[in-house]
């Protein structure tokens, strides 16, 4: 008997706990719909109210909510009395909780930026952080540069909406960041006078440019020793954050500072100059040799006219002060000693002159390898010069009247008179070509050159009305003007102008006629 009362009384306990528990879920039910409903609230206000994702969450969660609902009551029919339907009813709300959250989830991803700039959309923050390195390393070997891309002072992220996002990968998030321009890194700059030249990647390179600089004008001589090598302007190198596509490469940065100035020289018209003469001296066209000289009057160009030009120069003045020995060439000197038996203006040499040589120390200042002073501090003969010695003539050079044959030692054959009904001026003395003609008297040479049918021709007036001439010859030693002496040589036989043989001919002439040379021999 109380047994059977003992086990109605946990029957009714258990009947008091159902029915606690339908009381229990119409509460539950209606907590959970506010929790949703509270939670798709904050999901939108966190993706900005984006329309369509509250709409899309809201059908969601009615749907979850049906679902739910219709769970329970299947298996509190299905269970009926038994003890763990409460059990099922709890999973069922957790479940509930997971399905919100990943709906949440799904529909959301991650904004990066790269120094505030946009650079796209991933699912997770670890598809950005974990390309960093692989970027900066790649973006560094590209650039020359030590770049590095830092995920905290760098990089940002931001939860926003991902509906009608393209989401990236790794790899695309990989190609985002090797492909930027604007990536910031420490470069090193060259200042001339406060003025940015150049950029290099590191301050070692920086300093190799301006040695590059330098070393262009720095002899490698064991006789030269360098006291100082600086610069004339201002040269600093600054650290600074630049963007990377400014950084310059070693060869780059030293063309700039080498043919980054400009030079301005000034040519002087000289007589017989043209334009295009000029150009090609200066190494120009017609149209740059304008573009330097705006106003330029081509109708005009006279000695004196200065024209301007200009050529690519270094920036920097590299200055150098040096000790230095060099082999420096001795000029030999010309002693010059008289002799009476030569005549006047005549010279000959007797011993050739040979320069000598010294080793010169000197202390010498250049700017950019062109020498601006100079001091001289010892010097040392290792050979020594000779002398040239020239005998001189003093002779006075005078006409005595008498004349000799200018060739000696052959006879004449054809001589002075009419033949055939024609006068030859002269008389003819065959000889070799290449035999010495020599002056018939003193006196100064008034002809010098081509002369008609007398081929290449001498004549030498005596001073007296007397004039000589010597034809045919096949060269000439002696000019216009230059006094000779008798018996001086003054040219060589030869068979020019009308001539049917190599010989001399010679004439007299007595105040511009034709006169006998016999009678003044």
């Amino acid at each position: 008997m109380a047994e059977r009362k003992w086990y109605q009384k946990l029957i009714d306990i258990g009947a008091a706990f159902i029915d606690r528990n339908d009381e229990f879920w119409p509460k539950a039910y209606k907590a959970c719909g506010k929790a949703a409903s509270k939670l798709v609230d904050a999901g939108a206000a966190a993706v900005e109210k984006y329309d369509i994702l509250v709409l899309y969450i809201q059908r969601m969660n009615l749907i979850a909510r049906y679902s739910l609902a219709k769970f329970i009551h299947e298996q509190r029919e299905t269970l009926g009395r038994y003890r763990n339907q409460i059990l099922s009813h709890g999973a069922g709300a957790l479940l509930v909780a997971i399905a919100l959250v990943a709906v949440y989830n799904h529909f959301m991803c991650y904004e990066y930026s790269y120094n505030g700039r946009v650079m796209g959309y991933v699912s997770e923050q670890e598809s950005v952080l974990a390309v960093l390195d692989v970027a900066s390393e790649e973006l560094s070997a590209e650039y020359g540069s030590d770049i590095r891309i830092d995920s905290d002072s760098n990089i940002s992220f931001k939860r926003v909406s991902g509906v009608q996002k393209n989401i990236d990968s790794e790899d695309d998030v990989l190609k985002r960041f090797t492909y930027m321009s604007d990536v910031k890194a420490a470069g090193y700059a060259i200042y001339v006078d406060n003025v940015r030249y150049a950029i290099l990647s590191s301050r070692e390179n920086a300093r190799q440019v301006l040695q590059d600089v330098q070393n262009n004008y720095i002899s490698e001589s064991d006789r030269t020793q360098y006291s100082y090598i600086g610069f004339k302007e201002d040269v600093e190198i600054k650290e600074e954050q630049v963007n990377i596509v400014s950084i310059s490469g070693i060869d780059q940065a030293y063309e700039k500072l080498m043919d980054g100035g400009i030079k301005e020289e000034i040519y002087t018209v000289k007589g017989g100059d043209t334009y295009y003469g000029i150009c090609e001296k200066l190494g120009v066209t017609m149209d740059e040799l304008r573009a330097m000289n705006p106003d330029l009057d081509e109708s005009s160009l006279m000695p004196g006219d200065e024209i301007v030009t200009t050529s690519p120069s270094p920036l920097l003045t590299v200055i150098t002060k040096e000790t230095t020995k060099y082999t420096e060439v001795v000029e030999f000197e010309t002693v010059e000693k008289e002799d009476d038996s030569m005549y006047e203006g005549d010279t000959k040499t007797t011993q050739e002159g040979e320069d000598g040589k010294r080793i010169v120390t000197a202390r010498i200042t250049r700017e950019n390898g062109e020498e601006t002073d100079k001091e001289e501090i010892g010097s040392e003969i290792i050979q020594k010069p000779v002398d040239e010695i020239v005998i001189v003539g003093t002779k006075k050079i005078t006409a005595s009247g008498n004349l000799i044959l200018p060739i000696s030692g052959y006879s004449i054959t054809y001589g002075y008179g009419y033949r055939w009904g024609r006068l030859h001026e002269g008389v003819d003395i065959p000889c070799p070509t290449g035999t010495t003609i020599r002056a018939a008297d003193g006196g100064t040479v008034v002809r010098a050159g081509w002369y008609d049918a007398y081929g290449l021709c001498v004549d030498i007036d005596h001073g007296t009305g007397l004039v000589t001439r010597y034809a045919h010859c096949s060269s000439i030693g002696v000019s216009v003007g230059q006094k000779v002496g008798q018996g001086q040589e003054i040219a060589r036989v030869g068979s020019t102008g009308r001539s049917t043989g190599s010989h001399c001919h010679f004439e007299t002439r007595l105040n511009g006629k034709s006169v006998n040379p016999m009678n003044y021999l």
